[in-house]
């Protein structure tokens, strides 16, 4: 499986979108400035996993820098985000898991860029998340 989203102005490359197996697994480039603010997810586990670059998180405890080659895990309910601060592009490998909600969360930003034919707004952003379970703040 190999499916393209446009996640808010960032690709995303689906390789697994936890339907078969228990697991959604992307590649994510992301560009220099794309940020996701602190959020939690209901019912998925969440690792990222830096291949190339450096990406800033965001957690409970303040602001970190990652370099390639580090990942960090997000249970259920760890306030956690991202923004990448460099001048390049950063690669992720998300892994979410059981999965299915992220999938399908992805899908609908996804679409409803699309449909509307302009970037969405911060409110319509968190109406969407919220009906997958991740809440901001």
């Amino acid at each position: 499986m190999s499916e393209q989203l446009d996640v808010l102005g960032a690709p995303m490359i689906v390789k697994a979108d936890g339907g078969t197996v228990a697991a959604f697994v992307a590649d994510h480039p992301i560009p220099p400035g794309y940020f996701v603010p602190p959020h939690r997810h209901d019912a998925d586990d969440e690792m990222l996993l830096v291949v190339e670059g450096e990406l800033t998180l965001i957690g409970e405890r303040g602001e970190s820098k990652v370099q390639a080659g580090a990942s960090a895990t997000f249970m259920r309910g760890d306030l956690h985000g991202f923004r990448n601060d460099t001048n390049g592009t950063v690669r992720l490998l998300v892994v979410a898991t059981p999965g299915l909600q992220a999938a399908e969360m992805f899908r609908h930003f996804d679409r409803a860029t699309r449909e509307a034919g302009q970037p969405l707004v911060p409110s319509q952003i968190a109406a969407i998340a919220g009906e997958y379970g991740v809440q901001f703040g």
